[in-house]
């Protein structure tokens, strides 16, 4: 993945192609290569803290109804209490090669604050995927790899709570969103999740061409 950028908010190519400018408070252009993953574990993203960037407002969190909580100094359903992830949260389809979407970030040598609620503009290289663009949002953290840039995409099904928060948000057995590492294993098991994600996860099978971790 590549990235040029001279934008407002922030690009991103994955030969991935990367480009940004990384807060809305900052005039950095960004660019450089990367990769993007998949997840979906109904935690707090981690730029739902308050002053966690020089944003207007930290990305939303909602209760198990999926109903937008206002205070953002409420703990992670990962953790036990009760902020999770939004359900509206997905990524869509524009057309065949066009997509828009939200992701963890890791950008190297810089810290959350700088790529927290930015946008990117991913332009994939590997071979399933070449020439398809997406602009993501990031409003999570991916701190867990930091050698490479990184953009795990936020794709319902896509990967298992590691903390079962997904099970409790929806009163579902952990199982409905698949197996570690992996998430669901084809577009059929999209239909055993909640209503309100099997769009998400549909995509995954159809734009996205369940690729698990491309350029």
């Amino acid at each position: 993945m590549l990235f040029p950028a001279d934008l407002p908010l922030s690009p991103l190519i994955l030969p991935l192609l990367l480009l940004a400018s990384p807060t809305l408070s900052q005039n950095e252009a960004l660019s450089g290569s990367g990769v993007a993953e998949r997840y979906w574990d109904c935690c707090k993203p981690d730029c739902s803290w308050p002053a966690k960037a020089a944003f207007n407002k930290p990305v939303a969190t909602c209760n198990k109804r999926n109903e937008v909580l206002s205070d953002f100094s409420l703990g992670s359903a990962c953790g036990g209490a009760e902020a999770y992830a939004c359900a509206d949260q997905l990524p869509w389809a524009v057309n065949d090669t066009f997509a828009y979407g939200f992701a963890g970030a890791f950008i190297t040598q810089h810290a959350s604050d700088f790529w927290c609620c930015a946008c990117y503009e991913l332009t994939f290289t590997s071979e399933r995927l070449k020439g398809k663009k997406m602009v993501v949002q990031a409003n999570n953290a991916a701190f867990d790899v930091t050698q490479v840039n990184r953009f795990p995409l936020a794709i319902p099904g896509g990967n298992t709570s590691y903390a079962g928060a997904c099970a409790r948000q929806y009163d579902v057995p952990n199982e409905v969103f698949g197996v570690d590492n992996r998430g669901i294993g084809s577009r059929e098991g999209c239909d055993r999740l909640p209503e309100s994600l099997r769009d998400g996860c549909r995509w995954r099978f159809d734009w996205f061409e369940d690729e698990p971790t491309p350029t």
